[in-house]
């Protein structure tokens, strides 16, 4: 019986130990960048308050992320002075470092920009990803004097915020406010669809629709 509690046991002891990654929104300091590995380009010691980064979260597995490459790579040449990292996370099977890396070799000019993988212990996808809300990929975020800016799909405003910072007039708090009113819009969407249909209620769904509509 001690031979089957005590690893339950300590297994429980260290879940219970774990540190949740504190929340991450737009304005709040970049989180720290540690990898297990540069398979492409840096290595990135860390965010320089004085330059613009894009971390860029993608698995091999995911076909909107390997569609998104091309357009990251147009990005990074559009803006040399940016540092793109495409930090891949989530990846699954076995032998990850070589399937990665022969992914990447595969890519070719298609995916110019530094590659790097995520810790063992998930240390990018639990501090970036999971901090920030974000459950899937693949997912950007924008990381201006040392703060993150923007987060969003790579195939969104991107490109659009970027040449804000290019050009100096890049608005944290603006770009906060959209985002929480799209948070608001999103959850009065849920609530108008639960509201429409036959055994919904027709006044409520009227006024959530006006609430969209502004």
């Amino acid at each position: 019986m001690k031979k089957i509690l005590l690893p339950l046991l300590a297994a429980f002891l260290v879940s219970s130990l774990t540190v949740p990654a504190a929340p991450l929104s737009i304005g709040d300091p970049a989180p720290q960048l540690q990898v297990a590995k540069w398979v492409k380009g840096g290595p990135v010691a860390g965010f320089d308050p004085a330059k613009t980064y894009v971390v860029e979260f993608w698995a091999t597995w995911c076909p909107p992320c390997r569609a998104s490459i091309p357009h990251l790579t147009e990005l990074a040449r559009k803006f040399p002075e940016v540092t793109f990292i495409g930090m891949n996370v989530w990846e699954r099977g076995e032998n990850i470092a070589a399937k990665v890396e022969k992914f990447v070799a595969d890519m070719g000019a298609k995916m110019e920009y530094a590659v790097a993988l995520d810790t063992a212990d998930q240390f990018m996808a639990k501090n970036w990803m999971e901090a920030s809300g974000r459950g899937g990929i693949p997912s950007a975020f924008l990381v201006h004097q040392g703060q993150i800016a923007w987060i969003g799909h790579p195939m969104d405003r991107l490109e659009e915020i970027l040449g804000d910072a290019a050009a100096g007039t890049l608005d944290i708090e603006k770009i906060k406010r959209q985002a929480a009113q799209a948070d608001k819009a999103q959850q009065v969407l849920g609530q108008y669809f639960a509201a429409v249909g036959e055994k919904g209620d027709a006044t409520k769904a009227a006024n959530l629709g006006k609430q969209l509509e502004e």
